[in-house]
């Protein structure tokens, strides 16, 4: 059975946390187990502050030793290096001091640079606290669109359908097209009327994985929105609901303060009174799926904190 870790990465000293690597003389971790990656860096208190990095799974262990400078600037060598693959990063790291348990004494005695590589503390419960911190981030988006692309070669037998489904999948191309003629607007945020083309994206409102490969290139299953509108649809903290007519936003409320700051608000209208009736109805079809995702998320959120 695969077991979760923490590793510590001393920020003030090597930089901020980048490759996905990491050196260790832990020699009970395997291929698979779960890593948390919690740095920590000079506050200006002469303490620590400390950041949750994201949670990574161990791709690959590869047997040293490998010779690296210590803090102190003396050569130092560890038995392993591990390959990790990014599973649940947020965009930037998050500051433990924004969770209501934070206890700097605590967290210190728990993750410092004494104890750079152990099994994750279990009382209290560190993996809840942070998959608290990391709900709504999903897998590194590079990682599932490389994914995806892979799919389409492996079962995309016709040149012309496998390059249409390409291009869906990353927002251009003829979907784009067809998304942005379909709603009337030219290339306008559908929610924000953000009308910069480098900040929009042609984004599914049914998830690509479990759509047809019909669905996958149906405009009415597209949203020409604005980066940060796109990125907490696309995690369902943020979904539309059918009220009196009108879709409106409906916001987690996790991300209620954060998406207020970049002018995001519930009941916030998505005009689709443009779009032909067949349209219309696909798009409220596939809404409410989204709808439904958003509230499961939404309950799930509640229940963690």
């Amino acid at each position: 059975m695969n077991r979760t870790f923490f590793a510590y990465h001393l920020t003030h000293h090597f930089g901020p946390f980048s490759l996905h690597s990491y050196h260790t003389n832990n020699a009970t971790v395997r291929e698979g187990d779960q890593v948390y990656v919690v740095s920590g860096d000079e506050a200006a208190d002469g303490g620590k502050d400390y950041t949750l990095e994201g949670l990574f799974r161990i791709r690959r262990r590869f047997d040293g030793p490998f010779e690296l400078l210590n803090l102190k600037g003396q050569p130092a060598s560890f038995r392993f290096k591990l390959s990790m693959a990014a599973v649940r990063v947020p965009d930037a790291p998050i500051a433990l001091t924004r969770a209501d348990w934070y206890d700097r004494q605590e967290v210190h005695r728990f993750f410092s640079s004494g104890q750079n590589f152990n099994p994750l503390p279990t009382s209290p419960d560190y993996r809840a606290r942070f998959d608290a911190l990391l709900a709504g981030y999903g897998q590194s988006s590079a990682a599932a669109l490389a994914d995806d692309l892979a799919d389409i070669a492996r079962t995309a037998v016709e040149a012309t359908q496998r390059e249409a489904l390409i291009q869906a999948r990353i927002g251009q191309g003829r979907f784009r097209a067809e998304v942005v003629e379909l709603w009337g607007k030219g290339e306008v945020c559908a929610l924000t009327g953000i009308a910069l083309p480098e900040l929009l994206i042609a984004s599914h409102i049914k998830p690509w994985r479990e759509s047809s490969d019909l669905e996958r290139l149906d405009p009415a299953n597209g949203l020409l929105l604005a980066t940060h509108a796109d990125k907490l649809f696309d995690r369902h903290l943020l979904s539309f609901d059918l009220q009196h007519g009108d879709l409106r936003t409906v916001i987690a409320p996790i991300a209620l303060s954060d998406a207020a700051r970049l002018g995001l608000r519930p009941g916030m209208p998505l005009r689709a009174a443009q779009l032909p009736p067949s349209a219309a109805r696909r798009l409220e079809a596939y809404m409410r799926d989204h709808h439904d995702r958003f509230q499961q998320r939404k309950a799930h959120l509640a229940a963690s904190a």
